[in-house]
């Protein structure tokens, strides 16, 4: 990180002991006073009023300073809107920049004076103001090279310090900014001079750094070098602080949208640097052939690095809790850094495995072209992976749908709820089961008459093997005898928040997936018959809470931060809520993971086992083939994936 040198330090260090941050009248102010009057006259000399006198100055001056907003407002802008930023679990990987969506609002992210490049600050006051560190606050020749237009007969002229831009782009309203009107000078120069009487010069030039604007939703230095440069303006050098420093004048005149201006007025930095004896010619013009490394467009800068969906999903997370209709812009006013559930590590192997299984499916001719995965940590219910998509940039695929927020049919792999109920109930695993050819009575008069994947009938069958196997008319007749309003109820209570038109919306073939779930509250849910029984997570928001359905939800958010270090939130662990009994879980975790049971189906050893431990573990596809689901678990992780392509 590039911090000021000993020589900076120094050269700052005497500056502030020559001015005591104090808000109480110093002893020289009525002489400070007295030239604000002196330098008023000459404001209203350039508006045309001549010698209107002292008197009538220090009127005007205690009129518009009376009326004037305090300059205490400058410090409060820090507060207005920072960057939101959201890192993995460690705190290493940024994940995710979020921006403030309102108008004259961006990408801003507050440094301290000293925690820039020192190029940063001696280009802007150099290029805009040589004499910043000794004027008070206005630009004293600016000043009268406008009154010296004015009497040539040319229009209102600038001259602004660095303080006046500061007050212009601050405290001045909007819609007056543009204005080339006496009264906003007047206002401006009050202001300025009020600025550096309660203010250090230090506080003014960082707050002028932060504040200003720089093009591309660029709110201050470091976004500003983040967007152009890829860098933290802790980083710069001579020539990229060169190449920024004039931007905020004409924000247009930036090196993605303009590049050869901006080299030209780089140039003209560069030149300012030696003038005000900061550079050497030779050192300016070895920074100007200097070759920048710039970014090719802005949405280099806020591409989302790793796991967008995840990201995004975290976002909205963050937004619920703590945006509200009375401050909708909370996350953002308060620049908060968010720290995830997400393990980087795992959620790139998943990335990986994923896309060369599409891969290799794509090669055998099948055509799937996309795939979603979850992975949560039982005992804690926090997100370890979400792979929301193959591929976010890719829009052939929908690649920026999060498949696994989005409701798909689950197929067999949402048959253990229903057995799971039929256990609680008083079916054990060797509970005989008929599978025969069989018509079911519809509501409309109807018959529904199912079958099995492999068109047969198995006879009689032990509730073991039939879910082991995934026997579809089985699985219908124990749905038939728990009855779907139970299997709902059971399914609700393990995470499953949707399904949620009504007990007697759903038929009997739910048990084989009729309805739709998403990949998220699925694994959820998995993840609850891998803990035990327990759920564990943290509190369903009071707003949200359902009758019936799961108090917890699964956690994405570990802790938040706002800009100055404040921790607004932290997960330390757990809340638990016991939702089936111990005994019921283990034995469907047993049936899931019976390899035996299985293996007239999937074969001995198949891809459903692991070679170190028991995993429990079920699949399903949908009607078609338009989903597959493979959902596992064993104690320490529960996984979901689905394959299909998002468009069905």
């Amino acid at each position: 990180m590039s911090r000021l040198n000993n020589h900076d330090k120094i050269l700052i260090s005497r500056r502030k002991r020559q001015r005591v941050h104090n808000n109480r009248p110093r002893p020289w102010f009525w002489a400070f006073q007295g030239f604000a009057v002196v330098t008023l006259t000459v404001v209203l000399s350039i508006a045309g009023v001549g010698a209107a006198g002292a008197a009538t100055a220090l009127g005007i001056y205690s009129f518009y300073a009376r009326q004037l907003p305090d300059a205490g407002v400058i410090e409060s802008q820090q507060d207005e809107f920072e960057t939101v930023r959201i890192y993995d679990r460690t705190g290493q990987y940024l994940l995710y920049e979020s921006v403030d969506p309102r108008p004259f609002r961006g990408d801003r992210t507050y440094l301290n004076l000293d925690e820039m490049s020192p190029w940063v600050w001696k280009a802007s006051v150099a290029l805009e103001d040589r004499n910043f560190w000794d004027n008070p606050g206005i630009n004293v020749r600016g000043l009268f090279r406008a009154f010296y237009s004015n009497l040539q007969g040319g229009g209102v002229q600038g001259g602004s310090s660095i303080t006046q831009q500061l007050i212009k782009n601050v405290i001045i309203p909007v819609e007056e900014r543009t204005q080339q009107s006496y009264a906003r000078k007047i206002k401006e120069v009050i202001l300025s001079l009020e600025v550096t009487r309660q203010y250090p010069k230090e506080k003014i030039l960082e707050w002028y750094l932060n504040y200003n604007f720089y093009g591309n939703l660029a709110y201050g230095v470091e976004a500003a070098s983040q967007v152009y440069f890829g860098k933290s303006a802790t980083e710069l050098n001579v020539a990229e602080a060169a190449m920024l420093a004039p931007i905020p004048n004409s924000p247009a005149y930036n090196p993605i949208n303009n590049p050869e201006d901006a080299k030209d007025r780089q140039r003209i930095t560069l030149d300012a640097l030696v003038a005000a004896g900061y550079l050497t010619t030779a050192e300016a013009d070895a920074a100007f052939a200097q070759e920048l490394d710039l970014r090719e467009s802005v949405a280099e800068r806020f591409d989302v690095l790793t796991a967008p969906h995840f990201a995004l999903y975290a976002l909205e997370r963050i937004k619920n809790e703590f945006n509200t209709v009375d401050d909708p812009y909370f996350i953002w006013k308060r620049g908060l850094e968010v720290y995830t559930t997400l393990d980087v590590d795992m959620q790139k192997h998943a990335e990986q495995v994923a896309r060369e299984h599409i891969a290799s499916l794509d090669a055998q001719g099948k055509q799937v072209n996309n795939a979603s995965v979850v992975a949560i940590k039982p005992d804690t219910g926090e997100i370890l992976a979400m792979v929301g998509s193959l591929d976010y940039n890719n829009e052939e695929i929908d690649g920026q749908v999060n498949v696994a927020i989005s409701e798909r049919q689950p197929g067999s792999s949402f048959k253990p709820y229903v057995y799971l109920t039929g256990l609680l109930q008083g079916m054990t695993p060797s509970s005989m089961i008929l599978d025969v050819r069989t018509a079911f009575a519809q509501a409309d008069g109807s018959y529904y008459v199912p079958e099995n994947y492999d068109r047969l009938y198995h006879g009689p069958v032990s509730l073991r093997d039939a879910l082991a196997r995934s026997y579809n008319i089985p699985a219908i007749k124990v749905m038939d005898q728990v009855g779907v309003a139970a299997a709902l109820r059971t399914a609700h209570k393990l995470g499953i928040n949707g399904l949620d038109r009504g007990l007697n919306f759903y038929g009997l073939s739910l048990v084989l997936g009729g309805g739709e779930v998403t990949l998220l509250d699925h694994t959820y849910a998995y993840s609850v018959l891998a803990n035990g029984g327990v759920m564990a997570g943290q509190p369903v928001p009071p707003e949200a809470q359902r009758t019936g359905f799961r108090t917890l939800d699964p956690v994405a958010i570990l802790q938040v931060r706002d800009s100055d270090g404040n921790v607004l939130k932290k997960y330390e662990r757990p809340d638990v809520e016991r939702i089936i009994s111990a005994d019921a879980q283990y034995l469907i975790a047993d049936i899931m993971s019976d390899d035996v049971a299985r293996a007239p189906i999937f074969g001995a050893n198949s891809l459903l086992t692991l070679p170190d431990r028991k995993v429990a573990a079920k699949t399903g596809t949908t009607n078609g083939n338009k989903d597959a689901w493979t959902m596992g678990y064993t104690p320490q992780l529960a996984v979901g994936v689905w394959v299909g392509n998002t468009d069905n």
